[in-house]
């Protein structure tokens, strides 16, 4: 009897406590492994079909304008990745597919990190400031 990737999903998470967020992650690399046709069995599951989906996974970010589109198709390669080396362990399946290499992807998607020169100018700026009207607190706010 084979085992669908659904399955295999459900039961990775239930052996686990995942949190809600994590569990929601994985359910949309399920949605769009239905979405892609993915009918493959996981016994069944080829390095061929995985870098298929993987590849589809990349172009539809693309397509629909996503600001990473190779963090995207990652996600979705470590969450396959995490079941399929559970189903392994649960002997669920005989060997593991290899893996295609992971996508370039920005590495800080969203977020602006201060360079060293930036930090200098905002501590310089600040650290002298005056403490602040109804400032009760023991720590100082200046430097002096």
């Amino acid at each position: 009897m084979f085992t669908t990737l659904k399955t295999a999903v459900t039961k990775y998470l239930h052996a686990g406590n995942p949190a809600h967020g994590t569990r929601a992650e994985y359910h949309t690399t399920l949605t769009k492994w239905k979405e892609w046709g993915g009918g493959v069995p996981l016994e069944r599951l080829g390095r061929k079909e995985i870098r298929d989906f993987l590849d589809w996974v990349y172009n539809r970010a693309v397509t629909q304008q996503g600001t990473n589109p190779g963090r995207t198709a990652n996600k979705a390669r470590e969450q396959l990745r995490a079941v399929v080396s559970w189903a392994w362990e649960q002997d669920l399946i005989d060997v593991p597919p290899r893996f295609p290499k992971p996508r370039p992807q920005r590495d800080v998607a969203g977020r602006h990190y201060l360079t060293k020169a930036e930090i200098n100018s905002l501590y310089f700026a600040t650290h002298t400031l005056d403490r602040p009207r109804g400032w009760n607190s023991l720590i100082p706010v200046t430097m002096r």
